[in-house]
């Protein structure tokens, strides 16, 4: 049985997590949300406005290191399954990853003065460690919320507090990165430092998390080979719900990876609000999604997850699409505005998508008896990594297809119209329209709390259920 801490009763028939539990689970996103969110942002900057390297090796890089992540993703997954140790199944994971993760980060954003080609041979190494390091910590991780509870709507309110912690990381990931890399004079120095004091954040929240969890979960590891076979890739897809939101999670990763290779070249080149303008972006942004979180959880109560899901969607494509009217007059308001409304509608995106994969993973469970949450977390985390790489590397073959000038020492220079053309349609349009195609798969969703009490019923009265 499990030791973790102690719970109260909560909706019928499942503890309520203690609210230690909850933040202890929740505060390694912070260390996720920094990895994910500086390297996508930060290091296509560093490359193009440092390094003089282009968009498009920058984004080949991406690419390759998001590659080599999904295998390694598969593996991790399946063996975090099996894992039998004194400190249960996950907790290993997780610290080896908090270990490489400050690595990797400190590899990519103070590398050594390289020529050109050994710089790219050290930032593929730091990215292939980057890419191990990820693996280690978030696959094993988003299998947790399926392990710590059973409860439909106590799920939910694990992944608000989670939720909450992605928001401050990508608070530090945007706004104390930015702040950083100013202060140090937007050069080497400055990225420099700001690569030892996140490395320092991500190690110290991820470690927090792999101390926090319980040791000993109540679902026995799986047995069988280490990696998927035939036969559960069939089962695996035979999961309807979870099916449908791996293919809402290729758009939305499509939709990401648009925003991410392109923000902070469009805010220092396009609105010409520099460093000042993303940091106001990223604060306001972030402290929306964390203030909204009581209201989506309510919202996901009443409505149910997948219709809150859709209205973030729609909140989160306005916004975006805003985005075309917005020029270099632009004032502090105007951000201010879009995000705050973008923060909004990524709030029930973030919360819900990850509350839906817990109940996918238990349902999964539940009609086949298999404990598989690793190898399930892993599938996600592949789509989302070829997903992502995809677009990465699209975008950067896009901007330099469009003339985009990269630069040396931090400078900002006057960019063609071409190039303008392709930030704003990397930033506004492109992201739009994939979260479109995102709602489509979310619309054919249909595991619900009725759903799923029925397949938990059949298994306790030991009828059997069907995967559909």
């Amino acid at each position: 049985m499990t030791t973790s801490a102690p719970a109260q009763q909560g909706e019928t028939g499942h503890a309520r997590l203690s609210t230690k539990l909850c933040l202890g689970f929740s505060v390694g996103t912070i260390g996720v949300s920094i990895m994910l969110n500086a390297v996508s942002t930060y290091f296509p900057l560093m490359m193009s406005t440092v390094l003089g390297q282009s968009p498009q090796i920058a984004g080949y890089l991406l690419m390759i290191s998001k590659l080599a992540d999904a295998v390694i993703d598969l593996a991790v997954g399946s063996l975090s399954d099996r894992a039998r140790t004194r400190w249960g199944r996950r907790k290993p994971f997780l610290a080896a990853g908090a270990l490489f993760s400050v690595i990797a980060f400190l590899m990519l954003f103070a590398p050594p003065v390289l020529t050109d080609t050994w710089l790219i041979i050290w930032m593929s190494a730091g990215l292939l460690i980057y890419s191990l390091a990820y693996s280690l910590f978030n696959v094993p991780y988003m299998a947790l919320p399926a392990e710590l509870t059973e409860g439909f709507h106590e799920r939910t309110r694990l992944i608000s507090f989670r939720t909450v912690f992605v928001s401050i990381g990508q608070l530090l990931a945007l706004a104390g990165t930015g702040w950083l890399i100013e202060a140090g004079g937007g050069d080497r120095s400055g990225f420099a430092t700001m690569g030892l004091v996140m490395a320092l954040i991500i190690g110290g929240a991820m470690t927090a998390t792999a101390l926090s969890m319980p040791t000993h979960k109540h679902k026995e590891s799986s047995t069988g080979t280490h990696l998927p076979g035939l036969k559960e890739i069939r089962a695996i897809a035979r999961n309807r719900p979870f099916m449908m939101l791996l293919g809402a999670k290729i758009f939305q990763f499509l939709s990401f990876a648009s925003v991410a290779s392109t923000m902070a070249l469009y805010m220092l080149n396009v609105l010409n609000v520099g460093y000042s303008g993303l940091i106001v972006f990223a604060v306001t942004q972030n402290i929306a999604t964390a203030c909204a979180m009581p209201l989506w959880v309510r919202t996901g109560r009443t409505m149910g997850k997948r219709q809150t899901y859709l209205m973030g969607v729609i909140i989160f494509c306005l916004v975006t699409l805003s985005w075309l009217f917005a020029d270099n007059t632009i004032t502090n308001t105007g951000i201010i505005i879009r995000g705050a409304f973008g923060g909004v509608g990524s709030g029930a995106i973030i919360l819900m998508a990850i509350s839906m994969l817990g109940d996918t993973q238990s349902y999964d469970r539940l009609v086949t008896g298999e404990a598989r949450e690793g190898l399930l977390a892993s599938a996600i985390a592949v789509i989302e990594k070829v997903s992502y790489a995809l677009g990465v590397a699209v975008l950067g073959i896009f901007l330099e297809a469009l003339h985009y000038v990269p630069t040396t020492g931090g400078k900002i220079v006057e960019q063609p119209e071409s190039a303008i053309l392709a930030l704003t349609l990397g930033f506004a349009v492109i992201p739009a329209i994939m979260f479109g195609i995102n709602g489509l798969f979310l619309w054919a969703y249909d595991l619900d709390e009725d759903k799923l009490a029925a397949a938990r019923m059949a298994t306790t009265e030991g009828t059997g259920a069907t995967l559909t």
